[in-house]
């Protein structure tokens, strides 16, 4: 079994646990080590479970606390080479770096954890998504910072029993809301964020026979709201006559466990 729990997700912090077996890892670093410890306690974990932190791209949300948990905590830290260069984590006190592309995939755990690696479309530096996968095959895959759904992102999705996918904004909202100029064209740029129309339209794609369960996350605090993200959601997969849980993420507490269990997605 695999599954994934998300600690805090949105613009002020992104941190998620993913475990299968008996092997756990981080996914993102956004949160304070107290607060990663905090929530992994209400989720029955502690910190020291924890093998590994992959980091998908080297924004503050993402990476904030990932030379503290590195050295603190003696946590490998796993990302492309230009995150973890953007990061500030190579030098002597960082010596269990890990460096890792597109298109490449990592074990963990002996085998009890497999994490594909793709390439995603955001202003970082090499930024990247990632599909965990347990011994069964069930996978469970999670992407945020996207500026749209490249071909490549929806074929390493699509189908995961369990998915995360950015909600970021309303496009109306965001809009007319209070931002400069240059930072809507960034939002909304093709390496910007996706909103909530475009993670819905992407669920065509993205679901599938073994697909239950979507997670909104990454939603913007002052460009959305949870009720506009879970509404547009709604609507993509109603579209499709899917029968999948559907929930939306946020920043200050952490989801329950999804788990990755086989069960029909679209009929």
């Amino acid at each position: 079994m695999i599954e994934v729990a998300f600690l805090g997700s949105g613009s002020s912090g992104n941190c998620a646990v993913v475990r299968a077996g008996r092997t756990a890892v981080l996914l993102d670093a956004g949160l304070s080590p107290r607060q990663v410890s905090l929530r992994l306690g209400k989720l029955g974990m502690r910190l020291e479970e924890v093998s590994a932190l992959l980091l998908t791209h080297e924004h503050s949300d993402h990476v904030a606390s990932a030379g503290a948990l590195a050295t603190r905590h003696g946590f490998p830290v796993w990302g492309t080479r230009g995150t973890i260069e953007r990061a500030g984590l190579p030098g002597p006190l960082f010596a269990d770096l890990h460096v890792v592309a597109g298109g490449e995939e990592v074990t963990f755990g002996g085998g009890d954890l497999t994490v594909r690696v793709t390439r995603t479309p955001h202003d970082g530096v090499d930024p990247v998504c990632f599909v965990f996968a347990d011994g069964s095959g069930r996978r469970v895959g999670v992407a945020t910072d996207l500026g749209h759904l490249s071909r490549k992102v929806l074929a390493a999705l699509e189908g995961c029993e369990v998915l995360g996918l950015e909600a970021n904004h309303d496009v109306d909202v965001l809009r007319e809301g209070a931002y400069p100029a240059f930072l809507k064209k960034r939002i909304l740029s093709d390496v910007g964020h996706l909103s909530n129309e475009a993670a819905a339209a992407g669920l065509s794609r993205l679901l599938g026979e073994r697909t239950r369960i979507v997670v909104g996350l990454h939603l913007s605090k002052n460009n959305n709201t949870p009720t506009l993200a879970e509404r547009a959601l709604r609507q993509g997969v109603e579209r499709l006559g899917a029968k999948v849980v559907l929930e939306v993420a946020g920043p200050d507490a952490p989801t329950g466990w999804y788990r990755a269990r086989p069960a029909g997605g679209i009929g």
